[in-house]
């Protein structure tokens, strides 16, 4: 019986196996007991079967009953056992489930290479079930590693003609295709056709899988004249041994509504879309993201047929699924993981703001839905990292307090290896070590994010009322997102998307929310470079103006219709405007937007409903450290490298100078917080920053530095004798995390010797700091609001990392900086939060009195700090010195502070100051 239940499952013939299974079963149990690993073999074959069936629940007890008993007579380290956990893992990544599958895809392969060795073709079979998981989750680069491997391995030990390297053969061209390497796909889907063809009946459920693959791609260069004929005899032959409700006839369901729809045979796409979507709410459950799959089909489909009110109900039920399954996504996995999720949900993100834009600007809840998309997803690998953090900051179990340590160490590590380089090794065996520790990373961010899962798993989903309610009184919102255009008809190219553009929405405390479209990306991007490097130039000769007018016209002409008269605006910045001082923008009447607006900046909207759920107290008094001694450290001596490569050019060719001024710098601002610890000179490390354990405030004056990407030379990365020089080790940063690019000098820095405490405090690191409780952060230092900006996740660099690690809110530079002024512009500004200001509004007052005084005009001087974050003011003991005294140094202060007066131009710039907010204070908005 059993060879016959074998012999048809073989053939596909799944309805027939299942009866003769069952009586071989109950033989079995009869006569070798309910515990015997037979009677266990038997109940997983039938476990299959009924998962193939779509009768997952059926499937699932099958499945544990044969682990159980596995488990029970062999051990739980025995390659069979690892059968039933692989059974499992197909289980639950068919039903969506993708943490638990994933986590017994790993077991059960770790279990298989133990026992069975690294190229034995059930090993080969973990490989490919975690591959497919891997490409569910977007993690592309990692899926196609372990399906390359399966595949060789099955085409070694199989043959390659073998039924089992076609399936390897598939799987690689599904992952191929979700890349949009259509032309790869179809080389190795119609491979994979012609051995199943050859080596499997012609009614095999496997050989309509490799119908339908290589149909979609036919699909894809727009020969729909091949690809309808091979998807219908694809759903024949599914028909013929499946039964009706299965999910694999409603993919091909659903791949050929795709195909009609792309013809514009909307009835027939429509009636079959309705179809797929039945049998999947049916098989898998109303929260499977096949379903929300299809649910976005349909919206297409329906904004294709003018239905716009179907398609904006469609489309958000849809979103709410994804948003649903994101979230236990994203409570799981390491940064990089999390990352690659949210790549896969790119495309239903453009289509919801294309809906709005494109196809129903007049329509309010299109709107509604665009905006609250953005709220859910823009940001949300941010939120979902510092939220893993902040639960094992607080957590009182000594476990996640030593979970985060180790992390915190490797991340130490990551950054000394990046900075020393490959002294002595060779380029290959520097890269093996790299190699090492970020796998440690992300095994350990990764066991950072399931240990606070039940944390994250609470959090509500953002409701667009809950934001607008969080909105201060005469403020509003302003959300700028980058989107590209959904096109109905696709072409052979870019399928159905345009290039990408910027939309602006206008939320206040109050009414409906508002919309501009900006335009394409390129050009406004391209005004943003302008600015940037007109605002950077040292020499003061340059008028920045028609720079910053030009960017100006593109971006806040269109939004100052929408706002009105208000005057205290909130920026939800995407892509490189990230980068950008929005009071430098010049508007049609000549005048500096900083004298017009108060700019606070944020990551994104859904910021205001964190900073009103403030949790963490301030645990330690603030840190003011300046001045570091660049050429010796107070920290213990660690032994001299051979060779002290570093990770540029840049920093190989540039000793940095004391940075004398920052002294001052330093105890004026002790004055404001009697009770501060300053650290100065070879007493400012890197080891004191890292100890912190939320202080009220962290102030750092030193020099800053952000590393620009390199290509990475080909002889560096494939010939193993080849001798890199000082460049080309500079270029490998490539392949650095970007938190590794961007950091702080610290004391030590000028020597670069070995050990975690190197003297280069980078992002990375940053990110692994205790901040949690930390009211205010500021970087009194070059370019340290820079970063790699991407689109939909922020700046990827110290600005991450300092949210990353729990402060509430950072003020940072967005180019080089003069060390004097800069000294002037901090001094005032902590006057101002002595006076009450809030944290945005003080910068904000900074400025104009800068901008009011001729020497210090021009936006270079003044415009370069930016403060993103909680905007209000600082609820303690800012306090105001009196004339004449000044703080002792606090705790571990390296020098005996004395009083002295003030620079000359720090003693103009507060009187100044104080006349100009006097005059502004009833008509400037207030935070």
């Amino acid at each position: 019986m059993t060879a016959e239940a074998d012999a048809r499952k073989a053939q596909g013939r799944y309805e027939g196996a299942i009866p003769l299974l069952k009586r071989a079963l109950a033989l079995y149990e009869n006569v070798l007991g309910t515990n015997h690993p037979t009677v266990a073999k038997a109940l997983s074959n039938l476990g299959v079967l009924h998962r193939e069936r779509g009768d997952y629940a059926q499937a699932e007890q099958l499945h544990r009953r044969a682990l159980a008993m596995r488990e029970k007579a062999l051990g739980p380290d025995h390659p069979v056992v690892a059968s039933s956990l692989n059974d499992l893992s197909v289980l639950y990544r068919t039903k969506g489930d993708y943490a638990r599958a994933e986590s017994l895809a790993e077991r059960a392969l770790a279990l298989r290479e133990k026992a069975l060795g690294p190229d034995h073709p059930d090993v080969a079979q973990s490989l490919a079930t975690l591959a497919v998981l891997c490409g569910d989750k977007g993690d592309y680069a990692r899926s196609e590693s372990l399906h390359q491997r399966a595949l060789a391995i099955r085409e070694e030990a199989l043959g390659g003609g073998h039924p089992d390297v076609a399936l390897s053969l598939n799987d690689l061209a599904a992952l191929y295709r979700a890349k949009r390497d259509y032309a790869q796909a179809e080389l190795l889907s119609e491979r994979a056709l012609a051995i199943q063809e050859k080596a499997l009946p012609p009614d095999h459920p496997a050989v309509a899988l490799a119908l339908n693959n290589v149909a979609v791609l036919y699909g894809k260069r727009g020969d729909y004249a091949r690809a309808e004929p091979m998807h219908q005899r694809a759903l024949a032959i599914q028909r013929k041994v499946l039964a009706p409700d299965h999910p694999d006839v409603a993919q091909t369901f659903h791949f050929l509504a795709s195909l009609y729809l792309d013809k514009g045979d909307y009835a027939r796409a429509e009636a079959l879309s309705e179809r797929a979507l039945a049998i999947r709410k049916k098989a898998l459950g109303p929260s499977h993201p096949d379903v929300a799959q299809s649910l976005s089909h349909l919206a297409a489909l329906h904004i294709a047929q003018s239905r716009i009110d179907e398609a904006v109900a469609t489309a958000g039920l849809a979103t709410d699924i994804q948003d649903r399954n994101a979230a236990a996504v994203l409570a799981t996995g390491s940064e990089d993981q999390k990352r690659s999720y949210m790549s896969t949900l790119v495309d239903q993100t453009h289509l919801a703001i294309a809906l709005h834009i494109q196809h129903a600007p007049a329509t309010l809840d299109a709107a509604r839905l665009a905006l609250t998309v953005l709220f859910r997803r823009k940001g949300r690998v941010l939120d979902a990292m510092t939220g893993n953090f902040a639960s094992l900051r607080l957590s009182r179990d000594p476990g996640d307090g030593a979970l985060i340590a180790r992390l915190t160490s490797v991340y130490s590590q990551l950054a000394a290896e990046v900075s020393r380089g490959p002294q002595n090794a060779p380029p290959a065996q520097y890269r093996e070590r790299l190699a090492a520790l970020e796998q440690q990373r992300e095994a350990l961010e990764a066991e950072v994010g399931k240990r606070s899962a039940s944390f994250r798993a609470e959090q509500k989903p953002v409701l667009l009322p809950d934001v607008q309610a969080a909105i201060p009184e005469g403020a509003a919102l302003v959300e700028i997102a980058q989107y590209r255009p959904y096109h109905l008809r696709p072409d052979t190219r870019s399928g159905h998307w345009g290039a990408p553009r910027y939309v602006a929405y206008v939320l206040g405390p109050g009414g409906d929310p508002a919309f501009t479209d900006l335009g394409e990306a390129a050009p406004l991007e391209a005004a943003v470079d302008a600015l940037r490097r007109a605002l950077a130039d040292h020499d003061l000769t340059h008028d920045p103006r028609p720079a910053a007018r030009d960017l100006d016209r593109l971006l806040m002409d269109p939004v100052r219709k929408l706002l009105g008269d208000t005057r205290w605006v909130f920026l939800s910045l995407d892509g490189p405007l990230h980068l950008v001082p929005f009071g430098a923008l010049v508007d049609e009447e000549g005048q500096y937007l900083v004298e017009r607006y108060l700019f606070s900046y944020l990551t994104t909207g859904r910021d205001l409903l964190r900073f009103e759920d403030r949790k963490a107290a301030s645990r330690e008094p603030p840190l003011i450290l300046a001045n570091p001694a660049f050429d010796e450290s107070s920290a213990p001596p660690a032994p001299e490298a051979t060779h002290r490569g570093v990770r540029s050019i840049d920093m190989v060719t540039q000793r940095l100078l004391p940075l004398q001024g920052t002294t001052a710098e330093a105890r004026t601002i002790a004055e404001f917080f009697p009770e501060s610890r300053v650290l100065l000179g070879a007493h400012a490390t890197e080891e004191a920053v890292k100890a912190v354990q939320g202080p009220l405030l962290l102030h750092l004056a030193t020099h800053g530095f952000f590393l620009p990407e390199q290509p990475v030379p080909a002889a560096l990365l494939t010939t193993p004798g080849h001798s890199p020089t000082l460049a080309e080790l500079a270029a490998l940063r490539q392949r650095e995390n970007p938190l590794l690019r961007s950091g702080i000098a610290l004391a030590g820095f000028n020597r670069r010797r070995s050990g975690s405490d190197d003297g280069v405090l980078t992002a990375l690191e940053t990110a692994g700091i205790d901040l949690h409780g930390t009211r205010l952060v500021v970087l009194s230092t070059c370019e340290s609001g820079l970063g790699e900006a991407t689109s939909g996740e922020g700046v990827y660099g110290l600005r991450r990392a300092l949210t990353m690690a729990g402060s509430e809110t950072q003020v940072m530079s967005l180019w080089q900086v003069d060390s004097g002024r800069t000294r002037e512009l901090m001094q005032a500004y902590y006057q101002r939060l002595a006076g009450g200001a809030g944290r945005s509004q003080a910068m904000r007052d900074v400025q104009l009195a800068m901008r009011a005084e001729p020497s210090t005009a021009h936006p270079n001087l003044w415009a370069s700090f930016i403060v993103s974050g909680d905007w209000r003011r600082m609820e303690t003991q800012v306090r105001s010195p009196e004339a004449g005294k000044v703080a002792k140094g606090a705790r571990g202060c390296a020098c005996e502070q004395t009083g002295g007066e003030p620079h000359a131009h720090g003693a103009w710039l507060a009187a100044l100051l104080g006349f100009l907010v006097a005059a502004r204070r009833r008509r400037s908005p207030r935070a």
